[in-house]
């Protein structure tokens, strides 16, 4: 797939041309080793020479390709890169990027372009976009969550209580679109540079909406009553969750743990500009120790997991992950729930989230925590985020009897 003669002559061609080029090296050249945006901003570091129309096109077209998955290794170069530019690429390099017969479908939506695609190149596999499907768990529509890697999701916000007249204000002063998706959740573009409008952790806070519909599992909790609930957010990462159970859990006395101290020097920052002083750390690896605490009457454990729930913002992922990886994710997972179950009393809660669409990181899980901890299955959902243009999460309540 290259431009012809003519095309190459034409200052419009000429820069499509190189953006392709260029696009191509990047995605041959990566290895995984650090998110592609981290490795984008190294190169455009390295090259100045690209302004920021040329980034823009440059990261569409090698974001385009990630999502591919693994159907960009069943094509050769030329038509991989061909299905990019038809399904991702600008409306602008269609003439000088794609052959006649393809420029006239252009307009159609990603799913019928790839009905086409499948249709053009026999040996396309649309399947292999998003791979180990038959890992996935039960309630997921494979072809939906499929296709929902073709289109980048938006970025949500939840608005943190007290805020949400000055939320809308500011964002209608800076003539910036937004729609709710929830009471308190709104979306606004992928590219929408959000700080500088908003006070993040203070009055909004960006988190995934399927990451927001995790507290719809704190209603189902039968608290003490006129006494401190203690919570620990055992895998805190970046506290996401400890400050959504901040906001929803009344007298709560929370602990947050990590094996990372960067991590929690950052989630120290983000709790202080949301005005949370009074807590407790803990830097501790769960998959060796069972941290000295006092038992825990909810014990938040968002484990670490493939990821896979969210791999349409970061569709970079696909191209390097195996069905080996599920299983090393699901002994960590095992190894960090054996050790945090101790501070969990009679009548204590565990709530185990992933942001994996995997059966043995959720519903397995939850059946082999069932046969070993003596607990009982309070509700378990899978959060089917891609229906919504989210990340698709699972969540299980669990009381210990």
């Amino acid at each position: 797939m290259l431009p012809t003669p003519n095309h190459l002559d034409n200052p419009a061609g000429k820069r499509w041309y190189s953006y392709l080029q260029t696009a191509r090296v990047l995605v041959s050249s990566y290895d995984g080793q650090e998110p592609f945006s981290a490795f984008l901003k190294k190169y455009f570091a390295a090259h100045k020479k690209h302004g920021s129309t040329d980034r823009k096109q440059i990261a569409s077209l090698c974001y385009g390709y990630f999502r591919l998955g693994l159907a960009a290794q069943v094509c050769s170069s030329d038509e991989c890169w061909q299905v990019v530019v038809f399904l991702f690429g600008s409306e602008s390099a269609v003439p000088f990027l794609l052959p006649a017969e393809w420029q006239t479908s252009f307009h159609l939506s990603p799913e019928e372009k790839l009905h086409l695609v499948e249709d053009w190149i026999p040996h396309f596999d649309a399947q292999l976009i998003f791979p180990l499907q038959e890992h996935l768990s039960p309630s997921i529509d494979a072809a939906s969550f499929t296709f929902s890697h073709l289109t980048q999701p938006p970025v949500f916000l939840r608005i943190r209580p007290g805020h949400q007249a000055g939320v809308e204000k500011k964002l209608e002063s800076a003539g910036i679109g937004f729609t709710y998706v929830s009471t308190e959740a709104i979306a606004v573009a992928h590219h929408t540079p959000v700080d500088r409008y908003l006070e993040l952790d203070r009055e909004v806070v960006v988190q995934d909406l399927s990451s927001q519909q995790i507290a719809r599992f704190f209603d189902h909790i039968q608290w003490k009553e006129n006494t401190p609930r203690l919570v620990w957010d055992c895998c805190a990462a970046s506290g996401g969750k400890s400050l959504l159970a901040l906001d929803r859990i009344k007298n709560i006395e929370l602990t947050v743990s990590d094996i990372r101290t960067s991590v929690l020097a950052n989630l120290d920052k983000r709790l202080m500009k949301a005005g949370w002083k009074n807590y407790n750390k803990r830097e501790v690896d769960l998959t060796q120790v069972t941290p000295r605490l006092p038992q825990q009457q909810l014990i938040i454990c968002d484990a670490p997991c493939s990821g896979s729930g969210t791999w349409g913002r970061t569709p970079e992922n696909i191209r390097f992950f195996t069905e080996a990886h599920i299983r090393d994710f699901t002994e960590r997972q095992r190894a960090i729930v054996t050790h945090i179950l101790p501070l969990l009393p009679t009548g204590g809660y565990l709530l185990y989230i992933t942001c994996s669409v995997f059966r043995e990181e959720n519903e397995e899980m939850v059946s082999w925590l069932l046969q070993e901890s003596g607990m009982e299955l309070v509700s378990q959902e899978v959060i089917n985020g891609y229906l919504l243009q989210a990340d698709t999460m699972f969540g299980a309540l669990l009381r210990k009897i």
